[in-house]
């Protein structure tokens, strides 16, 4: 009988040898990679592509499972000094950067004792910038309440140097409470607002008596809050004290005009036209008031127009007074006229001076003047007159940078004698 064999015997071995793998696990399988027997690679969602990493993964130089500890804070950068904030916020303003300037005063002030100064800085930065809401809302506040009802000794009755940043931080208000003055009447202007800005351009007038633009300011205020006569009165004083200002003969021609007077107002016009041939509201209304049915023109709302918005304090047109600006050559002077004092005032004063400060443009005209405050027992009132009216006639060489020419301030020295 012939021997009979079992089936698939001769596979025994290997089918013992994949039992005792699979019993064993991972170890087993390892050991026969090794020993060149290879095991399928794994296919389990959780296997990272190649190249990548997930937000779970360990950072280089960490065990894998050790306990992670939060990254150390880098230390923080100190602080600039006050000081130097201040002086960052002028060089700003210099540049006519309002709004940057903005931003660095109100920081500023979170750092430095409250100060009267800072606050009328920055009210004037935030409405030159646009924010005029604010600037008025701080200029009513009571810090600069209180500055402006300060009792100025008469050495404060100045204008603010060119940096005035050490007076930002030292916690008391060492300006003059004509600024606060201003800045409301004009904010005031701007909302309409007229009775305020009436009263606070009586304050104006009340400081500086013998300033053609106070009294300018105040008879359009004055005017469009209904008090014509004191309106009236107002531009009458102004084109008396300062004839240089062509603002002034035209709100004194509408007055004229409004009092039935149309040959003097006509001729207020002209002198308003002659100064600056680019206005165009006195020229419109010498033409209208040589019609004989043509009613007289409203009030003006601007209170300097053109190149002159830079004697206004809220405006944006530059250079303000109390800024810096390098030319590479100065404004220069040419021709001079000298004020001859009349016969009837020689001997009614004491020999006096004046540093007149004078808006040259880029033409070399004397635009506008800035007359600095002094007793008004010092100058009669006639030789201020005299004085500035005959600033068109005077001749002057623009300043230049890169041989272009610029309006800048200059400063014309001047005595009186008696």
């Amino acid at each position: 009988m012939p021997e009979r064999r079992l089936p698939h015997l001769a596979f025994l071995p290997l089918l013992l040898v994949a039992l005792l793998m699979c019993l064993a696990g991972p170890e087993v399988s390892r050991a026969a990679e090794t020993n060149g027997t290879t095991t399928p690679k794994s296919t389990s969602p959780r296997a990272k592509p190649p190249g990548r990493t997930t937000a779970t993964s360990t950072p280089t130089g960490t065990r894998a499972g050790a306990p992670r500890t939060a990254p150390r804070p880098q230390a923080s950068r100190p602080s600039k000094p006050p000081l130097e904030v201040a002086r960052e916020a002028r060089t700003l303003e210099e540049l006519g950067a309002y709004g940057q300037a903005t931003d660095r005063l109100r920081q500023l002030r979170r750092r430095v004792p409250p100060d009267a100064d800072l606050e009328l800085t920055l009210a004037l930065d935030e409405a030159r910038s646009g924010d005029v809401d604010s600037a008025a809302a701080r200029l009513a506040s009571p810090l600069l309440e209180a500055a402006l009802n300060d009792t100025v000794p008469l050495e404060r009755r100045h204008e603010y140097p060119w940096h005035p940043e050490a007076e930002w931080i030292n916690g008391r208000f060492d300006g003059w409470y004509w600024y606060i003055a201003r800045a409301r009447a004009e904010l005031a202007a701007a909302s309409g607002r007229w009775r305020e800005a009436a009263d606070a351009a009586r304050l104006c007038v009340a400081a500086r008596s013998l300033s053609g633009k106070e009294w300018l300011i105040l008879a359009v205020c004055a005017g469009r809050a209904g008090s014509l006569d004191e309106a009236a009165a107002a531009a009458e004083r102004a084109v008396f004290l300062d004839a240089s200002l062509p603002e002034a003969h035209f709100l004194r021609g509408l007055y004229e005009w409004r009092a039935g007077r149309r040959g003097a107002a006509q001729a207020s016009f002209r002198a308003a036209v002659g100064i600056d041939s680019t206005y165009r509201a006195p020229a419109i209304a010498l033409v209208r008031s040589q019609l004989p049915s043509a009613a007289p023109d409203s009030l003006p709302t601007a209170l300097l127009t053109g190149v002159r918005e830079v004697g206004l304090l809220t405006s944006t047109e530059r250079p303000k007074l109390e800024e810096f600006v390098q030319m590479d050559a100065p404004a220069e002077i040419v021709k001079q006229v000298d004020t001859v004092v009349p016969d009837s005032l020689k001997g009614t004063f004491k020999e006096a001076h004046m540093s007149l400060s004078l808006l040259i443009d880029d033409r070399g005209r004397i635009v506008l003047n800035d007359l600095p405050w002094f007793d008004v027992k010092l100058l009669p009132a006639t030789i201020v007159s005299l004085t500035l009216g005959a600033l068109p006639e005077w001749r002057c060489k623009p300043a230049t940078k890169n041989g272009t020419p610029h309006r800048v301030w200059t400063t014309a020295d001047l005595t009186f004698m008696p």
